[in-house]
């Protein structure tokens, strides 16, 4: 059996990941995307999974870097193994990595991928092995272009969803090279944050009217990020319009670089 993982986890850790896979990350219920993300941040993203590889994820572990109880860490961790196992990434042909997927998928074919080849959680150590679906290696290993970049404390800390996906997004455009600001179309927007419901062949947009999108979405999921990230002075702002409707926006930002750089003292009896 080959050895667990062992990386030191810090506020300097990454994850990184291809950018076709983010709307199935931001997908997962919280407990599950907490596991996730904490096991990615053992993998060398420059490289390959080594066979047999497995990562190990302790609850006292999970507490610290989730800033939860224990307790909760073991409801948590029991929950999200058993999510993460039964995940699926969604991919379409376009985006296939795999050659020989390629060739022989149809046109218009979705390909549903496991995440894990296993996720097993033991009580009697509290403790989480996982071991990553091959097919999926190429979203998260040898990354070279089209990736996003989180700092792990911040992506694993930031419990609501919605806040989870925009932080996720910033991330994204800021791993692309936007240090300070972007813009992007509102419905291009909606569509990263898979905020709409498909009605057969229509796509159906959430919160319509601008207003109530930017009260009930955006300052409220900003002001969290802007709280509990690395992101600061984060703020929105219309840029364009079309028929007087609000159709485009900027995103301006200021990373901290101390606190997303800073060292970070592991507790006594944290496995290192």
């Amino acid at each position: 059996m080959a050895a667990l993982s062992g990386k030191r986890i810090s506020v300097k850790t990454k994850i990184r990941h291809r950018n076709e896979i983010n709307n199935t990350f931001s997908a997962l219920p919280l407990s599950a995307r907490r596991i996730l993300f904490m096991a990615m941040a053992q993998l060398d993203s420059k490289s390959n999974l080594k066979s047999g590889q497995m990562f190990k994820i302790t609850a006292k572990e999970y507490a610290v870097i989730a800033d939860v109880d224990l307790s909760v860490a073991y409801k948590q961790m029991k929950e999200g193994a058993e999510l993460l196992q039964s995940s699926l990434i969604k991919i379409p042909k376009s985006q296939l990595m795999q050659p020989e997927m390629k060739a022989i998928s149809q046109k218009d074919a979705i390909w549903r991928l496991n995440l894990t080849d296993f996720c097993s959680y033991s009580e009697n150590e509290s403790s989480i092995i996982i071991s990553f679906g091959r097919t999926i290696e190429p979203y998260i290993c040898q990354l070279k272009d089209n990736y996003t970049t989180q700092v792990l404390f911040s992506a694993v800390r930031l419990s609501d969803t919605n806040a989870s996906s925009l932080y996720q997004l910033i991330r994204k455009y800021i791993s692309a090279g936007c240090d300070s600001y972007f813009e992007i179309l509102i419905d291009d927007l909606k569509d990263q944050l898979s905020l709409y419901k498909e009605d057969g062949d229509d796509k159906i947009y959430l919160y319509p009217d601008f207003k109530i999108f930017n009260r009930s979405f955006l300052k409220k999921n900003i002001s969290v990020i802007s709280e509990f990230t690395e992101i600061k002075m984060l703020n929105v702002e219309v840029v364009s319009k079309l028929d007087r409707k609000a159709s485009k926006l900027r995103f301006s930002y200021k990373v901290d670089k101390e606190s997303e750089g800073s060292d970070y003292r592991i507790p006594e009896g944290f496995r290192s």
